[in-house]
């Protein structure tokens, strides 16, 4: 009958739609029994659970295998069992694949004792008092090969409250105390297999749940077994019940899972996670050989640990990760005279957070490539690689040639888009085996492992080279280009060991950027010269800018007239051996390593200080221009900067010019106007510094609040001789004053460039040939004398 036929039938729909009465259907569901549906009263007292859980809960273990076997044989069963300290009937009429089960709370077990034969149907009984069923002295149990019951003694019919017709064929296990199962097929095993007789000891269980123990002598007997019982160490059964009844809860509360086996395998005790992690049903498992259940754990650490456990009789620990579901465990395995107890504490959380972790500690969190710990730990594991003698290992300085101009002029966002991108480009060109990494910032070293020579390791430079600069990179609605410089060192040529290869791989990569930037350079011992010049000039930069060594030269400028109008502020570096370092040395460094930004504040401050001493003795002030690196137009602090130092020295801002880097501007127009506007809203001057020699045109120019420009000497070293220069720097002449700016001509020698210029329209001249740069004092002094009368002043341009 199947299960749609059952539910279709009028008596069982009018029994499941019972309000009085508890009937459930039960069903095989795989290899358990299961509640399939329940009737209205009965699903007030357990809800809307299933399974064969429900029934091992409601009932306990024995009650269950008793309606599974009952089903299994298609017969009835009646039995008691005490449910929330009630004693209740339960009757089991089987109909084919399926049972109608009745439950029925009674008053007394004493009133409703009853015994069912094998039709299944209920015989009313006289027996006395379940409670007071007298425990026998000595019981016979007869099963075959299989441990299938074929006969029991009058004494066990008497004690377990069923005949033997009713068992017969039943698994005898079914009749054993749950945590004697191992023991009883143990015993079985003995028998069949080794000695032919053998003793032991287990309990049984009744219909009541009353529970005895019994030292039992087995024997074959043909191709059955012969179990002799004597009653022995009476326990009460309540004490027993109650035990077994709160382990129960204990096990199935534990976040752990858990299962303990006795010392030859067999499962006695586990809860509902311990199932799970065995992969299989409770039923299937107690009182069976656990590594036979689950026979792909013997081939994991826990079979290891867990036979070492049981052999030094010591407690184990430790990690294991379950292959059936990846989960890791923390075990714990506890060994006793008679069990291992095995704990599994779920510590995948735990070790997720450490791979995440160890994965943070060794890799860039922008970019997803190995950071500068990974790179030195897998480095340190390839030079130690015997394999690694036989070949070389490359390794790739790489430096970003412009990434400071895009962080700069569209933000630090787009700036980590920039090298989020250009770290795909940079595995692109490499192979599996290669290593990219990020150092910091815009630094990116490429490890090549097992290369045949220098040439194969400057080719994939050259590749990265393309690969970077060759296309642009579209930022959001932006198209931007960068460059690429690269460093290439190589073990065991260039060094032996980390640090020296990463060291001279950095050498070759500077190299690279002197050498025009967006190429790339091979390291060389000569090398190492260079870059220790540039880091002990870096260090005495720090010292300088520290210690006040930072000095300023002053050069005039004169009107037309040749009255002195301007002098420009120029620094100067004294080296902690007294040396005068020229700008052209320390100004790259300084813009490089961003020492110019506080360095630019000391030059501006002292030559604020300068001339604020200085037009104190002048009828006419004179006005002071002061330098300004494009690093610190772009730095967005420049206008605070100025307000402070005008502010501190009192200098009339009017008399402050600030030159200005032409490119700078022209490339960088959107981010730095605003600047501009606010310098030229506080009262500086702008000019444009080289003007001539950057991207410049009237379309851009006429936009910048600019006030003057600078014709750049190069223009004027072929005055008036060359007809080009003539036509460039008239040509540059009348766009200036197109747009209303005065022009001042820098590096004037010669008294035919002076006269060309003051007749084309220039309006202020400077140069070596009118006034070199002076110190401090000396400048000061030059200017007091020169300002005298206009005669004297003639005299300096004749």
């Amino acid at each position: 009958m199947n299960l749609s036929t059952m539910l279709d039938d009028p008596l069982i729909n009018e029994l499941l739609e019972s309000n009085t009465e508890s009937h459930a259907l039960l069903g095989h569901v795989g290899d358990e029994l299961g509640l399939i549906a329940a009737s209205k009263f009965f699903r007030q007292h357990i809800g809307f659970k299933s399974g064969s859980e429900l029934i091992v809960a409601r009932y306990g273990m024995s009650v269950y295998r008793a309606l599974f076997n009952s089903l299994l044989k298609n017969q009835g069963w009646t039995g008691h069992v005490k449910v929330n300290a009630r004693w209740i009937r339960l009757q089991i009429s089987a109909h084919g694949e399926f049972g109608v089960l009745h439950e029925q709370d009674v008053s007394s077990a004493a009133n409703v004792h009853a015994t069912s034969g094998s039709d299944g149907i209920e015989r009313a009984s006289d027996a006395p008092d379940t409670a007071e069923r007298k425990i026998p002295a000595s019981v016979l149990l007869n099963v075959d090969d299989k441990g299938r019951i074929k006969k029991i003694s009058p004494s066990l019919e008497e004690f377990l409250g069923q005949s033997g017709q009713q068992l017969e064929n039943l698994d005898a296990a079914n009749l054993v105390f749950r945590t004697d199962v191992g023991q009883f097929k143990r015993l079985l095993d003995q028998v069949k297999y080794q000695t032919g007789t053998a003793d032991g000891s287990f309990r049984l269980r009744n219909t009541d749940n009353h529970v005895v123990y019994f030292d039992w002598t087995a024997a074959c007997s043909g191709a059955d077994v012969l179990l002799i019982g004597r009653s022995s160490n009476i326990h009460l059964e309540e004490a027993l019940l109650k035990s077994e009844g709160r382990i129960n809860n204990i096990l199935e509360s534990m976040d752990d899972a858990f299962f303990a086996i006795d010392m030859n395998g067999y499962v006695n005790y586990l809860n509902e996670k311990g199932a799970e992690l065995l992969g299989k049903s409770a039923p299937l498992l107690l009182g069976r050989m656990v590594w036979e259940r689950a026979p792909h754990l013997k081939k994991t650490p826990l079979f290891k640990f867990v036979n070492q456990a049981k052999g030094s009789m010591q407690p184990e620990t430790f990690q294991w990760q379950d292959p059936a579901n990846e989960l890791w465990y923390q075990v714990k395995a506890f060994p006793s005279e008679e069990l291992i107890s095995i704990f599994f504490t779920d510590i995948s959380s735990i070790k997720r957070n450490e791979s995440k972790m160890r994965h943070q500690a060794t890799h860039d969190s922008l970019t997803g490539l190995p950071n500068r710990l990974a790179l030195s730990q897998t480095l340190q594991e390839l030079l130690g690689n015997d394999q690694v003698q036989d070949f070389k290992l490359g390794l790739l300085f790489i430096d970003l040639d412009g990434f400071k101009a895009v962080n700069d002029t569209l933000g630090h966002d787009r700036g980590d888009d920039l090298l989020i991108a250009v770290s795909k480009r940079l595995r692109s060109v490499v192979r599996n085996s290669d290593i990219v990494a990020r150092l910091s910032g815009d630094e990116f070293v490429i490890t090549l492992p097992y290369i045949a020579d220098q040439d194969t390791a400057f080719n994939v430079g050259r590749k990265v080279v393309d690969a970077v600069s060759k296309k642009p990179f579209e930022l959001g609605d932006k198209k931007i280009y960068v460059g690429a410089s690269v460093g290439v060192a190589l073990f065991p040529t260039d060094a032996t060991d980390v640090e020296g290869l990463l060291k001279h791989a950095d050498i070759a990569m500077y190299q690279a950027k002197q050498a025009g930037k967006n190429t790339v350079r091979v390291f060389h011992a000569n090398m190492s010269a260079t870059l220790q010049t540039k880091v002990d000039l870096e260090n005495d930069l720090h010292d300088a800018i520290l210690h006040d060594r930072i000095e300023l030269h002053y050069q005039p400028r004169f009107n037309t007239n040749g009255t002195i109008c301007a002098v420009e502020a120029l620094a100067r570096m004294r080296s902690r051996t007294g040396e005068l370092i020229p700008p052209a040395q320390f100004i790259p460094i300084a813009e490089e390593t961003g020492l110019i930004i506080p360095m630019g504040e000391q030059v501006m401050r002292k030559a604020c200080r300068w001339l604020k001493d200085t037009n104190k003795k002048l009828k006419v002030p004179i006005s002071v221009s002061v330098n300004v690196s494009g690093i610190q137009l772009l730095d967005g602090k420049l206008c605070g900067t100025v307000e402070k130092i005008l502010k501190l020295t009192g200098l009339p801002p009017k008399l402050l010019e600030l030159e200005l880097t032409e490119t700078v501007l022209m490339q960088n127009q959107e981010s730095v106007l605003h600047d501009l506007n606010r310098l030229h809203e506080v009262g500086v001057i702008l000019s444009i510094d080289d003007f001539g020699t950057g991207y410049s045109s009237l379309a851009t120019l006429h936009k910048m609040p600019v006030q003057s420009i600078k014709l750049d000497r190069s223009f004027v070293s072929d005055l008036p001789g060359k007809t080009d220069s003539v036509i460039l720097s008239r040509t540059v002449l009348a766009m200036a004053q197109a747009l209303g700016l005065s022009v001042v001509a820098e590096g004037v020698e010669t008294a035919e460039q002076r006269d060309f210029l003051i007749e084309s329209g220039v309006m202020e001249l400077q140069g070596f040939g009118l006034a070199r740069p002076m110190t401090a004092d000396d400048s000061r002094q030059f200017v007091w004398a020169q300002q005298i009368t206009s005669d004297s002043a003639r005299k300096i341009l004749a």
